[in-house]
């Protein structure tokens, strides 16, 4: 089988340390496919692209090796945007879970240019405004869940297709329920407001994100969504990271 090259506009999701001073890196390229490949000697302090495999830093990688191969090397790497912020530690935090969830979602050979865009445009908000790490994580969460076909649409009820009152509920059957059809105990049920954060999560664009902590509504969309994740997910050790350091929302 022929060998080729490939180049590739990408961000880069988990680099993992590899034998000799080596890196194992996987990438979300611009078509939004995972691609893993092996860069000899970045971790030398000698090496041309040492600082170039930050977790989400956009780059242009090219790669070198057999179609079907599963690591392909890695033959240049140039990093021309970073969202690292030195010593700000939530951020950073934030950066490690969004390359944790997009590296278990992106396949490869399984092309989501949607994945891309999304991760691509978090990753400049996280630059342009690292204090506003957590609501980028949280609007990244939403669509995440959006894109897996895991969130059901919160413009109807999902019991009874009502889209008028209050939703009081989340269930794994019926997603978003309201109070017109689903009797709850009133400490139980969701927070009024709910409807309209979600409403924001879906018209507003990353760099308007809302507060995942600014109302009640908020707190409890966030915790729902974000548990939905993790269980689908799965061992996702930066959000236990984040719950230890950060105060949650």
């Amino acid at each position: 089988m022929v060998e080729m090259i490939r180049t590739h506009s990408a961000i880069v999701l988990r680099p993992t340390p590899f034998e000799e001073g080596g890196l194992v890196v996987s990438f979300l390229t611009e078509h939004g496919e995972r691609l893993v490949g092996l860069a000899r000697g970045a971790k030398k302090p000698t090496a041309k692209w040492v600082s170039s495999f930050e977790p989400l830093g956009l780059v242009k990688v090219g790669f070198f090796g057999r179609e079907q191969a599963e690591i392909k090397r890695v033959t240049r790497c140039e990093l021309q945007h970073s969202p690292m912020t030195l010593g700000h530690l939530e951020s950073s935090l934030v950066v490690a879970c969004l390359a944790d969830v997009f590296d278990r979602v992106a396949r490869e050979g399984v092309e989501d240019d949607r994945l891309f865009r999304l991760l691509s445009a978090c990753a400049r908000c996280l630059k342009e405004d690292p204090s506003r790490s957590l609501a980028v994580l949280a609007y990244a969460e939403h669509w995440m869940l959006h894109l897996m076909g895991l969130l059901p649409h919160p413009r109807l009820c999902g019991r009874c297709g009502g889209g008028e009152a209050p939703l009081v509920l989340f269930t794994q059957d019926h997603g978003w329920c309201c109070a017109a059809c689903t009797p709850v105990d009133p400490r139980e049920a969701l927070p009024p407001g709910t409807r309209e954060h979600l409403k924001l999560l879906r018209t507003l664009p990353a760099a308007q994100a809302p507060d995942p902590g600014g109302s009640e509504a908020a707190r409890a969309v966030t915790r729902i969504l974000r548990d939905r994740l993790r269980r689908e997910l799965g061992g996702l050790k930066s959000y236990e990271v984040l719950e230890k350091l950060v105060v949650p929302c």
